[in-house]
């Protein structure tokens, strides 16, 4: 038998799933998202704010994919074997999501203007620049809740229904208030 079907209580959902570990690496792409974002929006040469908007925006997909979130979200461990057996399955779907990143940003470098100072002015003609990063953004929501949806499914799949939703301000966690009683 391998580890996976021995496994009777699921990783991601035991106990905390707090790691130094994990929290550092939380950091460091939540560094990376925006050096990487900033970049691609100042960026003169093509092909350098491509990889700088594919790597800030792999990033996001990243936190915002294994992280808990608002409301009852439940994280994803990097390490835990139900996620790394779909790491094939997510990676497929990210490039697919990176393609359609690319080409958004390829056309709109084509067909919006760039000229020079555009960052540090606020004029009429910035609303394609806006708009785009609104379609960048909903791309990134989609691959998130469809990416998570595909986590949750192989975890319902290998242990069942999901538990019921924890009421973190019941069980007197530290929240931005303060300690729940």
């Amino acid at each position: 038998m391998s580890a996976l079907e021995e496994m009777t209580e699921d990783p991601c959902r035991a106990g905390s799933t707090y790691l130094g570990s994990r929290a550092a690496a939380f950091v460091m792409l939540f560094i990376a998202m925006f050096g990487f974002g900033g970049y691609a929006i100042t960026s003169e040469n093509l092909i350098a704010q491509l990889l700088a908007a594919v790597l800030g925006y792999t990033a996001a997909v990243m936190i915002y994919g294994f992280a808990r979130n608002r409301g009852n979200n439940p994280p994803y461990l990097f390490t835990c074997p139900i996620v790394m057996n779909q790491y094939p399955r997510l990676l497929k779907r990210h490039a697919a999501f990176l393609a359609v990143l690319i080409a958004f940003l390829a056309i709109a470098n084509r067909v919006i203007p760039h000229p020079e100072g555009w960052i540090g002015s606020a004029r009429a003609s910035d609303t394609p620049y806006f708009l785009l990063a609104v379609l960048i953004g909903v791309l990134a929501i989609i691959e998130v809740m469809t990416n998570r949806g595909v986590l949750e499914h192989a975890h319902n799949e290998r242990f069942g229904e999901p538990p019921a939703p924890v009421d973190s301000k019941a069980d007197g966690s530290l929240t931005i208030f303060g300690r729940d009683q």
